[in-house]
């Protein structure tokens, strides 16, 4: 599989992860209230479960393309709907305040749990593979590079929200319609990419 496949998947996972989602609104609010350290068991099992889930992805859809060789033309059509779509939810998105009254951060376990209720990470795995790595057939190195980059862009989207805490908050605030604009194009350029590579 061509290099310039794992680099545009890497661009795919950044542009969609590196956005407000459960996990980063979540990490967001949570160092903001308690705490960068406090925030660290929270951080590591949001990790942990995004690994998890883009492997059952990947292994899933890999299984699913070698028994049903006929979906693989069109899961990329399916991925690459879904990303306009993502792309549409971001342009359209609007801030919310994000406030609760917990006394103390979420767990470990909180995280890696969330993980597998997170629809739009399980999704954007999903049309991830489908998309870049299922046209080039079954092969495990593959599976695992994908939920590498794809955990990994992930984490780094996660660890950017934490670290910047409140202060990312009141400039997304400000500056979300650019934002978004900015996040919604470069979906536009992910799905051109599915389905015209």
């Amino acid at each position: 599989m061509p290099v310039s496949i794992y680099l545009e998947l890497a661009a795919y996972a950044c542009a969609t992860t590196f956005s407000p989602g459960p996990n980063n609104i979540l990490l967001l609010s949570s160092t903001s209230k308690f705490g960068f350290r406090r925030c660290l068991p929270l951080i590591y099992g949001i990790w942990s479960g995004l690994l998890s889930i883009m492997l059952i992805c990947g292994f899933g859809c890999a299984v699913l393309g070698e028994l049903v060789p006929q979906i693989v033309p069109y899961a990329k059509y399916v991925g690459a709907a879904y990303i306009l779509y993502l792309a549409y939810k971001t342009l359209v998105r609007k801030v919310g305040d994000s406030t609760d009254d917990e006394t103390k951060p979420l767990t470990y376990i909180n995280g890696f749990l969330l993980q597998f209720l997170n629809v739009k990470i399980m999704s954007l795995g999903i049309a991830a593979y489908s998309g870049y790595i299922l046209p080039y057939g079954f092969h495990i190195p593959s599976i695992l590079a994908f939920a590498v980059i794809m955990a990994g862009c992930a984490a780094t989207g996660n660890l950017i929200w934490a670290t910047l805490g409140s202060m990312l908050f009141p400039l997304y605030k400000r500056f979300n319609a650019i934002i978004n604009t900015v996040m919604a194009l470069l979906l536009v350029w992910c799905a051109w990419k599915i389905i015209f590579m």
